[in-house]
């Protein structure tokens, strides 16, 4: 097709319309020219499928498409049909996004596409050619959202809010006025020609330096403090610099219902509110307080949960359909990768007693099995070393000064035992905290979080468990300044069933463990819907065999209708 052909073509879609009729603007679609294709589609073939990830822009030269999408009941709704000249997909051109719909050939069709990811690379190269487009607002608001270092892979964000402006001007209305009244105070008194008022200047600049560090902070804690939708989940993240930090996060799967909230009149003039996401755990949840258009985020959130199960539906769907394939194909399953056996070292005793003792003071915070399904994790140790001062200062000054006092002095043996008694009994109680404090460990594996709860000596043990799918929140907090420089904190995971509430406190980098938990979660709940299907392919599979083995013994005779009986 000639390049002339394909501007106007480009011309006929939303996206390259008003800003493009000058000759500059013409000059742009030319270079948009060589990232379009072409490609033909015959009757039933799918342009895209529902649930894959959107990648994009068609317009539709020739032929006919029918849009279709299945709902989260697995019922297929008609969204309607696409003739000549129409075009879709402009969201999967321009952000990260999952196809809405199916669209299927109705006849034999001839499209014009474009693909995100070179027509990305354009408009890197090209800022004019950004600034001409016509994007619709919400799309381009989607375009500014950033990729989150704890996302996964796939995962994609929808939409991010801060608290409402209104929270940080109620913060900072005393301060700023207080700091402007005390401005005015010192350029006052520094533009009178007296030595003392100059002196009462200068020492009210301390408390003026010091409401301008409030106020800078207190700004900085209304910016990192976030809420976030993503395709997943719903996360609150809060940052109060440098202090502490916290990470909680529900998935989508988990949200029952949705209460929105907006108590008083200027909440109501200013239109932001609370937003209470409710789930099946014992303990209430995200609560996303003072965001703005809480109506809006409710809605978006409400349409991720529908979007999120549609995909499942279609995910097993397409399981069902894969497996019954095989079965019919009589493929062989795919083989299992062999294992590996690491090599072993050398260990001599001296380096078995090293590595004994060093486990046992300083025990390793995260410990993975050989093929790292399974993952254990203890308190860090830095936290309870400050707890064993208590016993270990007065052990280590009693051991010097004794060996001191009995190598100098003349002494009795007596007070020899005494000093040997206490020494003793200081070291009994050191051994106790670190047991104590080293004891207890946390695991997960495939299917279950695990909690253990040791006494030292063997004197009680308490084991709590919890299926991985009755995960219905998981949340970290870093609760002071130590936590946020050692990095450590506490990880909170509350379930739906009897277990209840699960602390894991101490635990060394806590936004990877919530970040291991929430991946092992996803893992299992992938595994379950695969095991779903294939109990739905078993089934399908026996009834047809039983109706062939029905209908191949039945005769003629049976296939006539008998009498009705009353």
């Amino acid at each position: 097709m000639e390049p002339e052909e394909i501007v106007k073509h480009l011309q006929q879609i939303p996206l390259f319309q008003g800003n493009f009729e000058d000759k500059s603007g013409e000059l742009e679609l030319y270079r948009i020219v060589p990232q379009v294709n072409e490609a033909e589609y015959e009757l039933g073939e799918w342009l895209c499928s529902q649930g894959q990830p959107a990648t994009r822009l068609y317009l539709i030269l020739e032929g006919k498409v029918r849009l279709t999408r299945v709902d989260r009941d697995g019922i297929t709704r008609h969204l309607g049909d696409l003739e000549a000249g129409s075009s879709f997909g402009e969201t999967g051109l321009l952000v990260e996004e999952f196809e809405d719909y199916t669209a299927e050939a109705l006849v034999k069709t001839r499209v014009l596409y474009l693909e995100r990811s070179k027509f990305a690379e354009l408009l890197n190269e090209r800022p004019r050619l950004r600034r001409r487009l016509k994007i619709k607002p919400e799309l381009a608001q989607r375009q500014r959202l950033p990729h989150y270092a704890w996302q996964r892979e796939g995962e994609v964000t929808i939409a991010e809010r801060r608290r409402h402006w209104a929270y940080l001007v109620r913060g900072l209305l005393a301060p700023v006025l207080l700091f402007l009244l005390l401005s005015a105070f010192i350029v006052v008194l520094s533009t009178l020609q007296h030595s003392l008022l100059s002196i009462v200047a200068v020492i009210s600049l301390l408390p003026w330096l010091g409401l301008l560090a409030f106020i800078t902070w207190k700004m900085l804690d209304w910016y990192n403090d976030l809420f976030v939708l993503t395709t997943e989940r719903v996360v609150h993240f809060e940052k109060v610099w440098p202090f502490w930090e916290t990470f909680e996060e529900g998935p989508l799967d988990n949200v029952q219902d949705i209460h929105e909230i907006r108590a008083g009149l200027t909440p109501r003039l200013l239109n932001y509110g609370n937003l209470i996401l409710q789930t099946a755990g014992e303990t209430v949840q995200i609560d996303l307080t003072g965001i703005p258009q809480p109506g809006d985020m409710r809605e978006k959130i409400f349409r991720e949960i529908e979007r999120r199960r549609a995909r499942q539906v279609l995910q097993t769907r397409g399981a069902i359909r894969d497996l019954l394939q095989r079965r019919l194909s009589l493929e062989p399953p795919p083989p299992l990768p062999p294992a590996v056996t690491p090599p072993k070292l050398h260990q001599t005793p001296l380096f078995i007693a090293w590595s004994w003792f060093w486990d046992f003071v300083f025990p390793p915070s995260w410990v993975y099995n050989e093929d790292k399904t399974l993952v254990s994790w203890r308190r860090y140790w830095l936290p309870g070393f400050v707890r064993y001062l208590a016993s270990f200062v007065p052990l280590t000054l009693l051991t010097l000064g004794g060996i001191y006092y009995f190598a100098t002095q003349e002494y009795k043996i007596g007070l020899l035992a005494v000093w040997l008694l206490v020494e003793a009994f200081l070291l009994g109680a050191l051994l106790w905290q670190i047991e104590d404090w080293r004891n207890d460990y946390f695991q997960v594996t495939p299917t279950r979080l695990i909690v253990v709860e040791r006494k030292p000596f063997l004197i009680e043990e308490k084991r709590r468990e919890a299926t991985l799918d009755r995960i219905q929140n998981i949340s970290y907090d870093k609760p002071n300044l130590w936590a946020r420089l050692f990095k450590y904190g506490t990880v909170v995971v509350e379930t739906a069933g009897t277990a209840g509430r699960f602390e894991l406190t101490y635990l060394r980098f806590p936004e990877k463990v919530q970040a291991e938990i929430s991946k092992r979660q996803r893992e299992y709940g992938v595994r379950q819907r695969a095991a779903e299907a294939q109990r739905r392919q078993e089934e399908l599979l026996s009834w047809f065999a039983t109706y062939d083995s029905l209908r191949g013994s039945a005769g003629p005779a049976s296939a006539q209708p008998g009498p009705v009986t009353q």
